[in-house]
């Protein structure tokens, strides 16, 4: 196993990708190294998938030894670069990252950590419900910037579907001496078929941080990945995928048929006022796959004995997280909607 310690020729100084030159960067001296930023268009049809994948480890840790200051520390297998605990090095065990799949493209950090701090305090401040006591609230030493795994789809899907439109008329009713008219929906069987080429449906191929939050995190700009690099990832940590590509197919899937749904929903509102009972049969074909290393600011923070997690977009600063809700604020929102309804109700009934 490979491991690369990224010292500075100039004065022995440990050096770090910098997000703002996007180059790698001695924290003593200042100099600078060049990193390579070729695009990559890689990418692979899913049934080379098993003839990728060489055999994954399968020891939990990997033993390793810093080349600055000679100390053995363990790296768990989730793990492909980290700092030495003792001197404080950037270490990326390089060949770990490849012993289980090469990626195919990497996005590098964009935004710095000290850039975090006010991106969470931002945040927090327009969260309306949040207690105020929270607003005042950063835990510094809890941010980790790490490359996550991800992976990226695209295929074609020929659907044929059947549905039931709906076309309104109105018709006129007596009631009680007077006559009003109400609309009634008649409901006609549809059926048809749409195609969509899908482009780069991403899913997260970890399983450290809650998905929900990571599926909640506006889009990375994987159009345009650079070729992997292990330079990019001094500094910060970063993890092997956790959940495997047919899976992540899978996840993805299910995105893509929330996708087709609504094509379908619009294919059957050109000609009817209302659509449900939509039924899918999807083909899916020209099938590929790709994994992408992508930049996660991960922070947590404990307020009134419970944590709640926070993640950023590495790349464009968007944020997404838990935080607790105040219920004091929630019952005066409660009181203020009724009490704007009532005033509404006089107001039409005057």
């Amino acid at each position: 196993m490979k491991n690369e310690n990224f010292t500075c020729k100039n004065c022995g100084g440990m050096m770090k990708y910098d997000p703002k030159s996007q180059n790698l960067k001695c924290e003593n001296c200042g100099n600078e190294i060049e990193l390579p930023k070729k695009i990559s268009l890689v990418r692979h049809v899913l049934s080379q998938y098993e003839y990728n994948l060489k055999k994954i480890p399968e020891e939990k840790t990997t033993v390793i030894q810093c080349e600055s200051c000679g100390a053995t520390i363990e790296l768990s297998s989730e793990k492909s670069s980290a700092n030495c605990p003792y001197c404080g090095s950037n270490i990326v065990v390089s060949e770990k990252i490849m012993s289980i799949l090469e990626p195919d493209g990497l996005r590098p950090f964009l935004i710095e950590q000290k850039e975090v701090k006010m991106i969470f305090s931002n945040w927090i401040k327009k969260r309306w419900f949040a207690p105020n006591a929270l607003k005042n609230l950063y835990q510094t030493g809890k941010i980790m910037g790490i490359y996550l795994p991800y992976w990226s789809f695209d295929n074609d899907a020929d659907c044929d579907y059947f549905a039931e439109g709906g076309i309104d008329r109105t018709e006129e009713y007596e009631e009680d001496g007077k006559t009003y008219t109400r609309t009634i929906t008649d409901w006609y069987p549809v059926s048809g078929n749409i195609q969509n080429e899908f482009i780069d449906v991403v899913v997260p191929g970890t399983r450290s941080l809650q998905r929900k939050l990571l599926n909640k995190l506006p889009e990375f700009s994987v159009e345009s990945t650079i070729k992997f690099n292990s330079g990019y990832l001094a500094g910060f940590s970063s993890e092997v995928f956790k959940v495997p590509m047919r899976d992540g197919y899978e996840q993805a899937k299910n995105v893509m048929r929330n996708t087709l749904e609504s094509l379908v929903s619009s294919d059957v509102l050109r000609n009817y006022d209302h659509v449900r009972g939509i039924r899918m049969n999807v083909s899916w074909y020209n099938e590929y796959y790709r994994l992408l290393m992508l930049p996660v600011y991960s922070t947590s923070y404990l307020y009134d004995k419970k944590v709640y997690q926070v993640v950023i977009n590495g790349e464009n600063g968007a944020i997404t997280g838990e935080y607790p809700k105040s219920v004091i604020k929630i019952a005066l929102a409660i009181l203020a909607g009724i009490i704007i309804a009532i005033i509404i109700y006089n107001l039409l009934k005057n």
